[in-house]
């Protein structure tokens, strides 16, 4: 039997106003387009409401998504971000440093981001519709893929109106709550909320992997739902990263790696820019290049003062708000993607890195350690020296092909649908 679902767009609807997204909107993003697009699964849409959350309709909904994956410039055959590509591949080739304060740093401009604000408002989140509590048909499944806005009273509520709709949250991580000093000021109590809510009202939660279902079970046996059903499933990645590569004869002389995240204090930048520092002090304008490709975060503060740094100015790039398709491109060609973060829940950018084949050097934790591939090295995330020199082997070493890094990384490449099929089967299971 398949249960009628109602999808959770609350979030995925708000982050039009974000020019790229993070990990967790990918994932949105492309469950979103299974359940209310492609999916078996008779799907209605949820979205926050000037006096509530309401029920979208389809039209309503599927706009919304489609406006989104616009706004992110997600899949555009010609990206509108291409020249931001363009300004990037500059950077790289260019030995010169570039001139004036913050020149190391591009972002990418957003145009009319008042008239998005007015989109978001007026045109993404419905101002009528019909009310959850009587709305929703019997025996429902709530799926909440993102965290975001389980903490609101007003906006679940209906949930314990409704005691034949089973909620199924995707818990990414429960890391605010185990390790509060690297997260903003309420964030710690807001995440314990959301797991509050899975253990009394929760049919089901779904997690990446079995650190995170680990840490997530201990909450919950706290909590008085030691058996609750979990489904451990790596998210999908997007297909983008499956493509064949497209070829820059342009990067290939000038090596460059790849740090990709919200650049915050568990993310360990620190750490890359000494790295940095040495090699430029021993290399000279032949140090290879780091592109730090991320929004500023919550305590960035040190970590932005030392990106400004003038000793590392024209061999670290910082970049916000790069199209997903560009981003592909330069994955396609770095030497590697950077991972040293102290603690993750997941590590999407890693999974995408072995996707398209790149080699990832990354921190030797449990998150990472379950993401599979012969061409992934782990260190230490305090050994500055190992790092180093891990970049330095990666750095020197004659560069090889997209095709042939791929095939010598030798992950599982099934993507999504296979995962989605999981995803969905679960699901089902849950039917009364």
């Amino acid at each position: 039997m398949v249960p009628p679902l109602v999808y959770d767009l609350s979030r995925l609807v708000t982050r039009v106003l974000h020019a790229t997204p993070n990990g967790i909107d990918r994932v949105d993003l492309m469950l979103a387009r299974h359940f209310l697009l492609n999916g078996e699964f008779r799907t209605h849409a949820l979205g926050l409401g000037f006096t509530g959350p309401r029920l979208m309709s389809d039209p309503l909904a599927r706009a919304a998504i489609g406006r989104v994956a616009a706004a992110w410039r997600e899949h555009a055959v010609e990206s509108p971000g291409s020249c931001a590509y363009e300004a990037v591949v500059t950077r790289l080739c260019d030995s010169r440093p570039p001139r004036g304060d913050g020149a190391s740093r591009m972002v990418v401009p957003r145009p009319r981001r008042a008239l998005n604000v007015a989109h978001a408002l007026f045109r993404h989140l419905p101002p009528s519709g019909r009310i959850p509590v009587y709305s929703t048909p019997r025996g429902a499944i709530y799926f909440n893929a993102t965290h975001f806005p389980l903490e609101w009273k007003r906006h679940i509520a209906w949930l314990d109106e409704r005691r034949d709709v089973r909620p199924v949250f995707w818990i990414h991580d429960v890391l605010a709550i185990d390790r509060p000093e690297w997260f903003w000021g309420r964030e710690p109590q807001l995440h314990l909320m959301r797991i509050e809510l899975l253990a009394r009202r929760g049919a089901a939660a779904i997690v990446a992997g079995a650190s995170v279902e680990s840490s997530l079970r201990d909450h919950l046996e706290r909590m008085g739902r030691p058996n609750l059903p979990v489904l451990r499933m790596p998210p999908p990645t997007d297909s983008i990263f499956r493509e064949p590569a497209s070829l820059d004869a342009r990067l290939a002389a000038h090596p460059f790696f790849i740090a990709c995240g919200t650049i915050e204090p568990r993310k360990n930048h620190l750490l890359l820019l000494e790295v940095w520092r040495n090699l430029i002090a021993k290399y000279g304008r032949d140090a290879p290049k780091l592109l730090v490709v991320g929004k500023r975060g919550w305590g960035s503060d040190e970590i932005v003062a030392k990106l400004e740094d003038d000793a590392l100015r024209g061999h670290v790039i910082e970049v916000a708000g790069l199209a997903t398709p560009d981003y592909k491109r330069l994955l396609d060609h770095c030497r590697a993607l950077l991972a040293p973060s102290f603690a993750e829940g997941f590590g999407l950018p890693v999974a995408e890195a072995l996707a398209v084949g790149a080699p990832v050097a990354a921190s030797d934790i449990p998150p990472f350690r379950e993401q599979r591939g012969e061409n992934i090295l782990y260190l230490d995330p305090r050994s500055e020296p190992s790092w180093r020199k891990a970049i330095i082997d990666l750095a020197f070493a004659p560069p090889k092909p997209p095709s042939e890094r791929r095939a010598e990384n030798g992950v599982e490449t099934a993507g999504e649908t296979a995962r989605l099929g999981k995803l969905d089967e679960f699901l089902r299971q849950l039917a009364p």
